[in-house]
């Protein structure tokens, strides 16, 4: 922590020399949108460790739409998905969150999960920490 002491006028043009902004309080959560591989969309929530997605083929779901339910603990999320329609398939994944951006399959069970990586677009950091309200 830096510490300016002046006094009069000079503690203003001081104050304006020594305040540092503050760090950005970005926490990213893995809820929103993200492209697999498989050329599906995954429409993922997050809640209090709980992870969940529904997944859709490019045509709307038309080939194919599974859901997921899992836990995550710190960069690893393990649970299971199924199938909503015929042929019914199902199983169970543990996924690494590589950063908040990308997220790659480690294992899985089942008959034959087919995404291996997603990916979202970059988002910027919306903080307004430490920023006047004016501006």
């Amino acid at each position: 922590m830096t510490r300016c002491m002046v006094g009069g006028a000079a503690a203003l043009v001081a104050f304006a020399l020594c305040a540092t902004p503050a760090p950005a309080q970005c926490s990213f959560s893995l809820k929103g949108d993200w492209r697999g591989n498989d050329g599906g969309t995954y429409r993922l929530g997050e809640f209090a460790g709980s992870v969940s997605w529904v997944g859709k083929s490019a045509d709307g779901g038309r080939s194919w739409t599974n859901r997921f339910r899992g836990k995550r603990n710190g960069q690893i999320i393990s649970g299971n998905w199924a199938d909503v329609a015929a042929p019914h398939g199902r199983g169970t994944l543990t996924l690494r969150l590589v950063d908040d951006w990308h997220i790659v399959r480690v294992s899985s069970t089942g008959s034959g999960f087919g995404g291996t990586r997603w990916s979202r677009p970059r988002q910027g950091c919306n903080d307004t920490v430490g920023v006047p309200a004016d501006e």
